[in-house]
């Protein structure tokens, strides 16, 4: 009798357990005949050019394991920070808010359709796979909230795929890790390279979600799906704000009426994903920064792959300072991070290189247009001559009320080639090797006529630009753009952009002048080599 009852017992448990596995293999088509909305859904209102979103169900809840929210709080002691703030401040994308909350009122219920850090599609380290049909795929990097002009806030994902056509997607909004997510189709998908597309190599994308108009909350994460109410395999924190932080403005006050003409602005810049593994670039790495920071940039904004030792104590530096903020970076598959290969590979697979650098140069503008409006790239070889300010945010204001008429998308300083083969000036004979920027003032007498658009940089009006390459902006509020939509500084009689690169033959040496305008920030000389020595670089 007792070898019945449990016999029973078990077919009575394979029946149970049989009817949940096929209400969650179905949940997702009863879903979509049960549209009823969350707090976070709204009707749909039947206007055309609207997408109505659906909404989704939490069945059961799912209870965050205690060992995960422990590990969490875990002390790195080499870092001075917890797992949490480790990833926090660093991963690209990691919603640590979501899937642990915050201090001790943190939920420990989840939606199953929320996916966990162990039922992500990891690849790379850093890149979270979308697969939304058998050939198409996505690698996601990054997403970001887009207030928009008009109002009607939108969430952008940032990723790559092979495919020139990527098939119809879905986004899924999380607004709590407890309730059901928002599912709203992906209404753009923008192609962010001047290259043509070609299916040999990943090609960077920004896909777009239009948040529903009355939506106020901001969004935690974000997953692509292929269809709505579908198991999702990737969770990318949403980064941005709907208003601008007071850091846009130097004097951290917030204008009256932004919409008039506001002088003030600071800027910041978003430099390179680094990669000196092979070279200590560790002096020419802060006598940049210095010279950056003398001339009145807010923040510098890196990335890293595997960088040097020495690189690695410079950047640990100045962000405990708050100068500078660092932001890890892989390649995606099938690309190789083993660092020496990669090297290689970046000096033999050009084209693909450039694409990758899409994604963390649109990556850098969109993480921090809520920080600042004007972002500016330069790499560590290029610093900016302000022969007219003293600083950077006086130069903008120039800029700024010189328009006429609707204003462009930004602006871009020429180059002009510093020679590193020309010894320095008696000016700057005296000064140590470690300066190698202050030592360096020779340069062409006449700047470069008519260059091509590569021998430019950009400076980036946030209000506009929501794609960029290397020398200038992919995609605009408006839609694609390229560097016609930027105003050219006049070199002559605004400012330029020192690179400091080349060497100079005989022809070159008949015409050369000196330029000392970095001179005059006579304090980066004593900060830099109290850094370096602090440091241990010289």
């Amino acid at each position: 009798m007792k070898m019945f009852g449990s016999s029973v017992m078990v077919r009575w448990m394979v029946v149970v357990i049989g009817v949940f596995m096929l209400v969650l293999v179905i949940q997702p088509f009863i879903v979509l005949l049960d549209l009823r909305r969350s707090s976070y859904f709204v009707a749909f209102t039947g206007d055309s050019t609207t997408v109505p979103p659906w909404g989704c169900k939490c069945p059961i809840a799912w209870h965050v394991p205690d060992n995960e929210m422990s590990f969490m709080n875990l002390s790195v002691p080499w870092t001075n920070a917890t797992i949490r703030q480790g990833l926090e401040e660093r991963h690209p994308n990691m919603p640590v808010e979501l899937l642990y909350g915050a201090g001790a009122s943190a939920s420990k219920l989840r939606c199953p359709l929320l996916p966990t850090v162990v039922s992500i599609d990891w690849r790379n380290t850093l890149w979270q796979r979308a697969t939304l049909d058998i050939n198409d795929k996505f690698l996601l990097y990054s997403a970001f909230l887009d207030p928009e002009a008009d109002g009607r806030a939108s969430i952008r994902l940032l990723g790559v795929s092979r495919s020139k056509a990527p098939p119809l997607a879905w986004c899924h909004i999380w607004f709590s890790s407890e309730a059901p997510p928002l599912s709203v189709r992906v209404t753009s998908v923008d192609y962010l390279d001047y290259q043509n597309k070609n299916s040999d190599r990943q090609m960077p994308y920004l896909l777009r979600c239009p948040l529903p108009p009355d939506t106020l909350a901001v969004p935690l994460a974000v997953s692509l799906v292929s269809e709505p109410c579908a198991p999702a395999t990737n969770l990318l924190k949403v980064i941005g704000a709907r208003e601008r932080h007071l850091s846009a403005y130097r004097s951290r006050v917030a204008p009256r009426n932004p919409v008039t003409l506001v002088q003030g602005w600071a800027a910041a810049v978003c430099g390179p994903a680094l990669f000196y593994y092979h070279e200590d670039f560790s002096q020419r790495l802060v006598e940049w920064l210095e010279l950056l920071r003398a001339q009145g940039f807010s923040q510098v904004f890196l990335y890293t792959t595997d960088v040097h030792p020495n690189i690695t104590k410079v950047l640990r530096h100045y962000t405990q300072e708050g100068f500078v903020q660092v932001t890890d970076y892989t390649y995606p598959p099938p690309y190789v991070n083993e660092p020496s290969l990669r090297k290689l590979w970046t000096q033999n697979e050009r084209q693909k290189m450039f694409a990758q650098e899409n994604v963390h140069f649109t990556d850098c503008v969109l993480r921090h247009m809520h920080q600042y409006r004007f972002l500016a790239h330069f790499d560590p070889d290029e610093v900016p001559i302000l022969p007219h300010h003293d600083n950077f945010t006086h130069f903008l204001d120039d800029l700024m009320a010189s328009i006429r008429g609707a204003a462009p998308a930004g602006f871009r300083l020429q180059w002009s080639y510093f020679y590193n083969n020309i010894g320095p000036s008696k000016e700057t004979a005296n000064l140590p090797d470690a300066l190698w920027a202050l030592r360096h003032t020779h340069r062409q007498a006449e700047h470069m006529k008519r260059p091509v658009p590569g021998k430019f940089k950009p400076i980036f009006d946030m209000n506009a630009v929501r794609g960029a390459y290397s020398h200038g902006p992919m995609l605009c509020t408006g839609g694609r753009c390229n560097h016609h939509a930027l105003r050219t500084v006049s070199p002559e009689k605004e400012a330029f952009l020192a690179h400091f690169r080349l060497d100079c033959d005989e022809v070159c040496k008949q015409s050369l002048v000196s330029d000392l305008t970095l001179l005059r920030y006579s304090e980066v000389t004593t900060r830099a080599l109290k850094v370096m020595t602090m440091l241990n670089l010289m």
